[in-house]
């Protein structure tokens, strides 16, 4: 009985022993944050091979256009006659036959590059905040922004230089269109040409009429205007023989206004040099 009690006695401890419950739940949440780190990373791959593959098709479509552009710009432009007429209302239309149309492709087929480029270099970013970074994806990313940047360069070259070639046939479309007029007005009879330069003479010298007669108008203006000056002049002085009285009124007003303009500048003096006097004494 002994040897079963004791039995029991060892077997109760070892079910009364709690089993630790925490450790369970610790490992639960590492193994589902390395599930959700492993699937992001695997999501952020294809997407950035998806993202790399759009940029590949995107480059390859710009080098066709860049080629087909450059062979554009490298040509001759036709109807450079068409540019006499076309100066006169805006552009050319017949110098780069296509160029609009392929410009505008590869202006939008860089928009959508770049756009790609941005979003390789944001997934980039989203897996080395879950992973370490990758050196390759880094290099690719720096290699496709280096094509970008090339063929935006190759891309703003040609385009400048088809705008040159444009105005400098622009330019020679109007030289020649300026000949031929000059061409076709130095045909007109010699008679015609002298009746007309007669004519221009003619409203020359009825113009230089006009402007004398106005002069010698404004002389008889100012001689009459002279005339009445002196009128007054002589009435004001007979006015003044004829009424000594008034005469010395106005000498003794005259007068007085001299003497007080003198004892004004004499106290503006005198209160000048006593202002400079103690203004010395009291600083110096």
């Amino acid at each position: 009985m002994t040897l079963r009690s004791q039995h029991t006695y060892t077997a109760v401890p070892t079910g009364v022993i709690p089993v630790p419950s925490a450790s369970p739940p610790t490992l639960a949440p590492l193994v589902n944050a390395g599930t959700a780190s492993a699937a992001a990373a695997v999501a952020s791959s294809a997407t950035w091979d998806t993202l790399r593959r759009q940029a590949r098709q995107l480059e390859n479509d710009i080098d066709g256009k860049l080629v087909q552009y450059s062979r554009i710009g490298n040509a001759t432009p036709s109807g450079v006659s068409s540019y006499a007429g076309a100066s006169r209302i805006g552009t050319p239309t017949h110098g780069f036959p296509g160029a609009n149309a392929i410009e505008l492709e590869l202006e939008d087929l860089l928009k959508k590059l770049t756009s790609v480029v941005n979003q390789m270099s944001n997934c980039l970013d989203n897996m080395a905040n879950s992973m370490a970074p990758n050196p390759s994806m880094m290099h690719h990313l720096q290699r496709h922004r280096d094509i970008l940047f090339d063929y935006s360069k190759d891309f703003r070259k040609t385009k400048a230089h088809i705008a040159a070639m444009q105005d400098h046939a622009q330019l020679l479309g109007s030289v020649r269109h300026d000949v031929n007029s000059y061409k076709s007005s130095a045909g007109m009879n010699t008679q015609d040409y002298l009746l007309s330069e007669r004519g221009r003479i003619d409203g020359t010298h009825h113009m230089a009429d006009e402007i004398l007669d106005n002069a010698y108008a404004m002389r008889a203006d100012l001689h009459d205007q002279r005339g009445f000056l002196r009128q007054a002049r002589g009435r004001m002085t007979g006015v003044l023989a004829q009424f000594p009285l008034v005469n010395n009124l106005i000498s003794k007003i005259n007068t007085r206004r001299r003497r007080d303009s003198l004892i004004m500048a004499g106290v503006i003096s005198f209160c000048t040099c006593f202002l400079l006097w103690y203004f010395l004494s009291r600083f110096i």
